[in-house]
């Protein structure tokens, strides 16, 4: 128990002191050499030693309850088994008197001879102490016999305080076998045993002991049980505190060192080690305390550098702090040329340099720009928009092979040898590539550091990234800029177009006995394709269709140049073939190299349905006869518009009859391709118009676009589709006949 209190005491002091452990300082404590810094961690709690609890104390009360409950148990149990064994004698008792009764006066019971019956009855009390009572009954349980005088011919009934002896006397004879009742009022026990003679009931003794022996006999057996367990307690006592010391002695040990530990002692050692378990646990615990100055050497060295990277950490995420703000700086920012100053003094910025320079490569040629630079003179001024003679070693480096480059020392550098020659005031620089979407744009270089001449890894990743923003800021300019771009160009196509489609017939000529009827629809917002309708007189009017290779605003200026023209000459020159020479000879100084003019120009004869026309190159306009399948084509011309200085044209002259339908249109019909890339084709559509030749002009026209789009499908328009549908009406013609 010594030890016990010894490692108490110093727990107790270890926990009085707040010894805890911490990397810091060192604790206090005798013996204590604790080199490595160890201190209480603030606000932890050490576990108490508490003597009344140790493992020594709970093995001396486990084992003694464990001992004291097995012989209480045992004796509780012995107790019992004694009163059941004398509560049997007594039972065994009355059935022997019954027998002996049977043998000597069963003659004296069947005759009613009761006074030789009665003086056996007072002979049974008389010699036996335990014996309260003893009567016999007969079947109508009246007391034939007893050893109380006044009880002789009484008869039990079933009320009262009779009850009990009655239905005793009753059922040991309506079973013919011993009964038993304890008497809790008197603290007696009765016993009935039915008297049988030749197997008939005829009556009942009833004996009725007294407890009280019994109860003495069973408290002597609790008396000698208490002191065996009184005994049995000292005796478990003894051999648990004989066992717990065996067995605490080695955990007294590891606790003692544990002591040891908290106050700083790491040189202690467990010098008796057993060969158990805990034996085992000692030598662990040797081991530990071996190591563990080591360790905690080591894991201050590791606090140190931990401190190191944390600083490190500090400077970095203030790096990406800023490098994030000078982001959302750059990418408001749609100028390129503002952009790109920003991004230059930004980095000069960051880097802490004094030197600068975006170089981007020319889309188109290839060739490379300083953009902008900042540093390169005297004064630190910008410069913009150098272009370099020859792409250097450094630029080849980056831009061609997508590597960052970062130069240490430029003298001693054999990669480099020309920028030995660089007027450098240091001698270090770092250069990245420029990449978005795997294609360089550029670069951007830095050098000149303020604070040393040398950069670090540190730099050259803080760069990159920094590039990586200003790249992406750059082409979201670029695009800015293309976007401005186009959507000015789509405003003035949106412009174009309305005035070409102002320049289209906005009502068809009203003319008796012909139905017109035409539509131009562009492949782009701005097409080639012209037709227009133009009074030559009242009874003649002019009808023209073209084609200007090339679509948008090219096409559509020569466009309106015709139309100018034609208005202008139509009401001075009927003679088509005299127009469309005008038209070539105007179109020859205004046509771009390359593009031509195809046109066809008719002047019909309202009164005598004749057709005066020629064809400058133009798709031959198809004639449909109402009567027959024939299908007739209007080729006489010439050439096309803009190409030669003197062509020949011919004039050619074609007389309508009522019912035929004279179809104009441009290649974008009879070329137009579908979803599996087939090409509509003349004869599909000859095939189509006779199937619609009988309706009128505008239901021609519209069933021919219906066509289109159906057999077009969700392929997309590459040319433009422009139809003129003249007919002459059958009715009219009539009246005209």
């Amino acid at each position: 128990m010594s030890d016990n209190n010894e490692i108490n005491g110093n727990l107790n002091s270890a926990n009085t002191a707040g010894i805890e452990l911490r990397p810091g300082a060192p604790a206090s404590g005798k013996g204590s050499d604790n080199s490595s810094g160890f201190v209480p961690a603030s606000g932890e709690k050490l576990m108490h030693f508490n003597a009344k609890k140790s493992i020594a104390n709970k093995l001396i009360l486990y084992i003694t309850l464990l001992v004291f409950g097995i012989i209480a148990a045992t004796s509780v149990y012995i107790a019992r088994q004694q009163q059941i064994l004398l509560i049997n004698k007594m039972i065994e008792k009355a059935e022997y008197l019954n027998n002996l009764l049977l043998v000597s006066f069963s003659e004296a019971i069947l005759s009613n001879q009761l006074t030789t019956l009665q003086y056996s009855v007072e002979d049974v009390k008389r010699n036996d102490s335990d014996v309260v009572l003893c009567e016999v009954y007969d079947l109508d349980a009246r007391c034939i016999a007893s050893s109380i005088d006044a009880n002789r011919g009484v008869i039990k009934s079933d009320d009262g305080v009779n009850k009990v002896s009655h239905d005793l006397i009753v059922n040991s004879m309506k079973t013919s076998s011993t009964q038993r009742n304890f008497i809790s009022d008197g603290g007696h026990f009765e016993v009935a045993v039915p008297l049988v003679i030749s197997k008939t009931v005829k009556g009942s003794l009833i004996v009725r002991y007294s407890l009280d022996k019994v109860h003495k006999e069973i408290m002597n057996s609790y008396i000698h049980s208490v002191l065996i367990c009184v005994i049995a307690i000292i005796i478990g006592w003894i051999i648990s505190v004989f066992m717990s010391r065996k067995i605490t002695t080695p955990i007294f040990d590891l606790a003692r060192g544990a002591n040891e530990i908290l106050n700083g002692n790491y040189d202690y050692k467990i010098s008796k080690i057993s060969d158990d378990e805990t034996g085992i646990i000692s030598t662990a615990f040797n081991s530990v305390t071996s190591s563990l100055t080591l360790k905690i050497k080591q894991l201050s060295e590791y606090s140190e550098n931990l401190a190191r990277t944390n600083a490190e950490l500090d400077k970095k995420i203030s790096e990406m702090k800023s490098l994030q703000d000078l982001g959302k700086i750059i990418s408001s920012i749609f100028n390129l040329e503002e952009l790109l100053r920003a991004i230059i003094q930004n980095a000069t910025i960051v880097m802490k340099s004094r030197r600068c320079s975006i170089i981007l490569v020319n889309d188109k040629t290839g060739d490379l720009y300083i953009k902008v630079a900042k540093g390169m003179d005297e004064a630190g001024d910008f410069t913009e928009n150098i272009k370099l003679k020859t792409g250097g070693l450094i630029t080849d480096y980056c831009i061609k092979q997508k590597q960052s480059l970062l130069v240490t020392d430029v003298e001693t550098d054999d990669r480099f040898p020309e920028a030995k020659d660089a007027r450098y005031k240091t001698k270090s620089f770092i250069a990245v590539p420029l990449v978005i979407n795997d294609r360089v744009i550029g670069m951007i270089s830095i050098t000149e550091k303020y604070n040393s001449d040398i950069y670090n890894g540190s730099d050259l990743q803080l760069l990159q990234i920094f590039a990586n923003q200003a790249v992406i800021a750059i082409e979201n300019a670029r695009l800015y800029e293309r976007l401005v771009v186009r959507e000015k160009l789509e405003r003035e196509l949106e412009i174009a177009h309305n005035i070409q489609m102002s320049m289209m017939p906005q009502k068809y000529p009203d003319i008796k006995g012909i139905s017109i009827a035409g539509i131009a629809i562009p492949a782009k917002e701005v097409g080639g394709d012209y037709y227009d309708f133009l009074p030559v007189s009242e009874a003649k009017v002019g009808i023209t269709i073209g084609d200007v290779s090339g679509k948008g605003v090219p096409a559509a200026l020569m466009m309106v140049m015709i139309h100018s023209i034609l208005r202008a000459k139509v009401m001075s020159e009927h003679n088509p073939k005299d127009i469309v020479l005008e038209l070539n000879k105007f179109m020859l100084n205004e046509l771009e190299p390359r593009m031509f003019i195809t046109l066809f120009y008719m002047i019909l004869d309202v009164d005598n349905k004749t057709l005066k026309y020629t064809n400058a190159g133009h798709n031959y306009p198809m004639v449909f006869h109402a009567d027959n399948l024939e299908v007739d084509s209007l080729k006489d011309g010439g050439l096309l518009l803009g190409v030669f200085e003197a062509p020949l044209y011919d004039e050619g002259e074609y007389q309508l009859n009522p019912g035929d339908v004279v179809v104009m249109y441009t290649d974008g019909i009879v070329e137009a391709m579908n979803e599996k890339d087939e090409m509509y084709g003349y004869e599909q559509f000859c095939e189509f118009v006779h199937g619609i030749k009988n309706k009128k002009a505008d239901e021609i026209k519209e069933d021919i676009l219906e066509e289109m789009r159906r057999f077009m499908g969700e392929a997309p328009q590459y040319d433009d589709l422009t139809l003129i549908v003249v007919k002459v009406e059958k009715e009219a013609a009539a009246e005209t006949t």
